[in-house]
């Protein structure tokens, strides 16, 4: 990773998380020497930056580039396809669809949707955020596809404030599953915050380059009512549709 990547990284990072240590910048980055990352953030201060509080580090500026893809929104023109092929999605599937997008370094938001009639199980309301948790169905994806280090954050920070039970019990377990989410193409988590809850989500690439910017997927209230395979190969062509779909612009 070149310099100028670690700190649009490091500024990102603190975008999200409002201030950090130098420690938790320095897993964020991993693998980076300490003299370097010491080096990186004393040439961000000096630029102004970044500011030096305390013992922790915090943005003195917000980059507009920065602040239009954390508030990340579709164009109307590219929101009505979606909504027809996750409105297709659904009512093949039988399952509420939707679409999420990666807005910041360590978050995802709902960007489209389509949900069922009761008593089927519903997605939040669009726009709605979240950060990307080491036990969510999307956020799994994302992280699968992302750099290593930052999956390696999300689990460190996230595996010190949520109940044992919701994430994977070490790191290289969790790397494993991220390993396997790659090789299989798709993700399919239950039993995460609730022990009903099953989601089957799938990767919808960059055509113009190995990235991972969307995401689409159902939910179902209980895995019996889920069939896997007929599910996944819908999900599959509707992701390489949105895939193709977007590369349009």
């Amino acid at each position: 990773m070149s310099q100028l990547s670690r700190a649009f990284t490091i500024i990102e990072h603190l975008q999200q998380s409002g201030s950090s240590s130098f420690g938790e910048l320095h897993q964020v980055l991993m693998p980076i020497s300490q003299t370097t990352l010491s080096k990186l953030l004393a040439e961000l201060v000096e630029l102004r930056k970044v500011e030096h509080v305390g013992r922790t580090y915090r943005l003195v500026w917000k980059d507009s580039a920065l602040d239009q893809r954390h508030d990340y929104k579709l164009p109307a023109s590219m929101r009505q396809r979606s909504q027809e092929i996750l409105k297709e999605t659904a009512e093949q599937t039988g399952h509420a669809c939707a679409l999420f997008a990666r807005v910041g370094i360590t978050t995802m938001k709902i960007v489209d949707q389509y949900n069922l009639e009761k008593p089927h199980w519903s997605f939040s309301p669009i726009g709605y955020e979240w950060p990307l948790v080491p036990f969510h169905g999307f956020a799994k994806v994302f992280l699968a596809y992302g750099p290593k280090n930052i999956a390696a954050s999300c689990y460190d920070r996230w595996s010190r404030h949520l109940k044992h039970e919701l994430i994977p019990e070490s790191q290289s377990t969790f790397d494993k599953q991220l390993s396997e989410i790659r090789n299989k193409g798709y993700a399919l988590e239950y039993q995460e915050e609730l022990s009903s809850i099953l989601r089957l989500v799938v990767p919808v690439h960059n055509a113009a380059c190995d990235d991972v910017p969307f995401a689409i997927g159902l939910v179902a209230r209980y895995i019996y009512l889920l069939e896997v395979d007929d599910c996944l190969s819908v999900l599959r062509e509707k992701a390489s549709r949105l895939s193709l779909e977007f590369s349009k612009g």
